[in-house]
């Protein structure tokens, strides 16, 4: 049950990343800014960190052993990339954030942080 459990914290983390792809309706901020290797660097990341968060659910689902330390680092770089985005820090904008993506970035900030603890504690 336990697994499963994470399986499915795991799952929504994933799920709330990927609603915020830019040029979506949540998203709507203009990265022209970003140039070259950062941009596509920055995208590499959020990508790995997509297919690095379903195989965490395969992963957790499995049984493998390596369960807590891969769930572990997942749930550090989700609360990097949005804790650094409400900060401020990165990405950059000049565009303004939202209210609505304010808000679902706190969330899922608060679904890295429970992710984190829930690696910890299972």
């Amino acid at each position: 049950m336990n697994s499963l459990f994470l399986s499915i914290i795991i799952l929504l983390n994933v799920t709330l990343l990927a609603i915020l792809v830019p040029g979506g309706p949540i998203e709507n901020r203009d990265f022209s800014n970003l140039k070259g290797l950062v941009f596509w660097g920055f995208n590499a990341f959020l990508i790995t960190l997509g297919m690095a968060s379903f195989y965490a659910i395969y992963s957790a689902l499995g049984g493998l052993s390596n369960t807590g330390l891969v769930t572990s680092i997942l749930a550090c770089a989700y609360i990097l990339v949005y804790g650094l985005d409400l900060a401020g820090i990165f990405p950059k904008s000049p565009s303004k954030m939202s209210r609505p993506l304010m808000l679902i970035e706190i969330i899922n900030l608060c679904m890295g942080t429970y992710l984190l603890i829930l690696s910890m504690v299972l």
